[in-house]
Order: structure tokens, then C-alpha cells, then sequence
């Protein structure tokens, strides 16, 4: 038998009990009253919307970035696993011109993401590593672009926020710039505004929380049990 199958029925009672430890504890650490972030709502006009869906008759293999007028911007293709990696890795190539992009590879709690493009703005962002942050609200992935600025995907609501003093009770800033919406089980539809973020950072970075915290049926601070009915699992088969 598969060790896997062996631990199975002993590793899940355990981390179950871990991870409500976890939160627990995040929510006796975190303030109350006045320490919520001030949030500031992603506006309802100027926005660019996309959809992303996997390409038909790919085996999952390949997901297609379109506009809302239906042309194809960017794509994903998810390269074969290899044996001395866990995770999932994808790159993100021009649909347009098949240049690459980014370089993304989801691993749980150690994603990262390579920028390849020869744009000067992206050419300056290098490897982005995104982080996983819990708090008593939420769970994010959060990341920090060279700029400086802090950047987090909410687990709850699916929105891309940039944060101005993370964790600071009395001046927590949170400005959301970007929203995901599942459509079915295969398709989601991007919003954000291109005035805040360029699409490539949207793209590469959204696709981690698809993977990830954004692909279950249960999760406790930050530490999901996959979901058998969700796309990203089938782009696992």
C-alpha cells in the first residue's frame, strides 16, 4: 500500500488539531475595537475584467486569459512534474507573441514567481515570494513588489489589496485593487484596475491562490484540505 494511504487516516486528525491551535491563538492575539483596518472598496467603474478558463481538449493543461471582448491576451501551461519538486509549476507566456513572462510554482507555504519579461517595470521585479499570513479575519498570500509596497490576496472574498502598515492596529490601510469571482467550477473572472497593478503581477499572482487557498472544502489558519470537485485539482490529473 502507498504510504501516503498509510498516514492518511493519522496526519489529518493532527493537523486538524494543529491549525485550530493556530487560529485560536491568532484570534487572542489579534485587538480588538478599533483595531480593524480601514478598507477601501474596490470602485465599481474603471475596472478591467478577464476570464480565466482552461483550453478545451488539453487535459487541463493549458488555461486562456481573455478579454471582455474575447480576445486572447495571456496564457498558462503547466509543465510536467518533476520528481525532485513538490508543487505545481506554470508559465505565463504573451498569448499574443509567446514571449514568457513569469515563472510561477506553488508549493503550499513556499510559492514563488521568476518575471522574465523584458518590460522595465517588470524587468525589475525578479522572484516574488508569496507568503502565507493568517490573522483572526482571514488568511491571505501575501507578497512585497520592489517598490515596496505590500500586496495580499484575501482568502475569504478574493480580493488583491495593497496594505500600508500591515499589522499596525490605529493605521492599518487596506486598498483593494483587484477581485476574483468563481463561474462554475472552471472558469474565473478577473477584475482590477490596471491604473494600481499591471495585469502580468495579477495574473501570476492569482494563480497561486487558485492552486492553493482558494481550492478547498476546509480550512483552519491558513491550512486547507483540497477539494476533489474544484479545477485546480483536475489540472493536477
Amino acid at each position: 500500500m502507498p504510504f501516503p494511504l498509510i498516514v492518511l487516516p493519522i496526519a489529518v486528525p493532527v493537523v486538524l488539531a494543529a491549525v485550530t491551535g493556530i487560529a485560536i491563538h491568532t484570534q487572542l492575539k489579534t485587538p480588538s475595537g478599533n483595531g480593524k483596518p480601514l478598507i477601501h472598496e474596490l470602485p465599481q467603474q474603471g475596472l478591467t475584467t478577464c476570464t480565466l478558463r482552461p483550453q478545451f481538449r488539453l487535459n487541463n493543461k493549458v488555461l486562456n486569459v481573455f478579454s471582455r471582448t474575447g480576445s486572447k491576451n495571456f496564457r498558462f501551461v503547466r509543465h510536467q512534474p518533476s520528481p525532485e519538486s513538490c508543487g505545481m509549476t506554470y508559465s505565463l507566456l504573451d498569448a499574443r507573441t509567446g514571449h514568457p513572462i513569469s515563472t510561477i510554482h506553488s508549493e503550499g507555504l513556499k510559492s514563488d514567481i521568476l518575471f522574465h519579461a523584458t518590460d522595465d517595470m517588470l524587468r525589475n521585479l525578479g522572484v516574488i515570494s508569496i507568503r502565507h499570513v493568517v490573522d483572526a479575519r482571514d488568511h491571505y498570500r501575501m507578497f512585497i513588489l520592489p517598490d515596496g509596497n505590500t500586496y495580499q490576496w484575501t482568502g475569504r472574498d478574493h480580493f488583491l489589496e495593497r496594505v500600508v502598515d500591515r499589522g499596525t492596529p490605529d493605521s492599518e490601510i487596506r486598498e483593494r485593487i483587484a477581485v476574483a469571482r468563481r463561474i462554475g467550477t472552471r472558469i474565473w473572472e478577473i477584475k482590477y484596475d490596471e491604473r494600481k497593478i499591471a495585469p502580468e503581477i495579477v495574473f501570476s499572482t492569482v494563480l497561486i491562490s487558485i492552486l492553493d487557498q482558494w481550492n478547498t472544502v476546509f480550512g483552519v489558519g491558513g491550512i486547507f484540505l483540497k477539494s476533489d470537485k474544484n479545477l485546480t485539482v483536475k489540472f493536477q490529473q
